[in-house]
């Protein structure tokens, strides 16, 4: 099916996670705050090669980084079962939430917007990026979440995927996509 949107894609309307290693289920993370997901990759760098016999710039330059892709996300309802969801830990029978010792999680993390589009991060690492918004009464207590966009560990290129409004099954795209090379 041919795309014939505008484009635009905008709008948070479901983040799901599916941790990596056999048996995980994929499940929709709780709700995040107004922000949605904002980037927060770095740009790449390069060394300049200057010349002494070159005044006016460099003659050649290296990238010595290629940079990364990267969001944060502030995940405002702190219940215990979305805690679990993301990180892990321990949901109490009484709704708390023990946290794991380490904070971080790897697997795919698809994105849904309000747009109709889609976005697959194939190998996505969440880390906890502390709490966010403070406790008061403008704001929610939110745990901040970094999302960053990790080289895939099946052998594919692709770190991640874009999908047109319309798309219902992004398994069944990515076998097909992949497939093709």
């Amino acid at each position: 099916m041919a795309d014939t949107s505008n484009g635009l894609m905008y709008g948070v309307a479901a983040v799901k996670f599916k941790a990596s290693g056999s048996g995980s289920q994929e499940k929709t993370l709780g709700w995040l705050d107004a922000n949605g997901m904002q980037p927060a990759g770095n740009a790449p760098t390069f060394l300049d090669v200057m010349a002494a016999q070159v005044a006016d710039g460099p003659v050649d330059s290296i990238m010595t980084n290629p940079g990364s892709d990267a969001f944060t996300m502030s995940l405002i309802q702190l219940n215990a079962q979305s805690m679990v969801d993301v990180f892990g830990g321990k949901a109490g029978a009484d709704g708390s939430y023990t946290p794991p010792a380490k904070m971080i999680a790897n697997g795919v993390l698809t994105i849904i917007m309000h747009s109709g589009h889609g976005f697959r991060i194939f190998n996505a690492r969440l880390s906890r990026n502390g709490f966010q918004n403070g406790i008061n009464m403008q704001n929610v207590l939110a745990m901040g979440i970094r999302v960053d966009m990790l080289k895939p560990t099946d052998g594919k290129d692709r770190r991640y995927r874009t999908y047109p409004p319309g798309t219902e099954d992004f398994d069944a795209v990515d076998s097909t996509e992949d497939a093709e090379g």
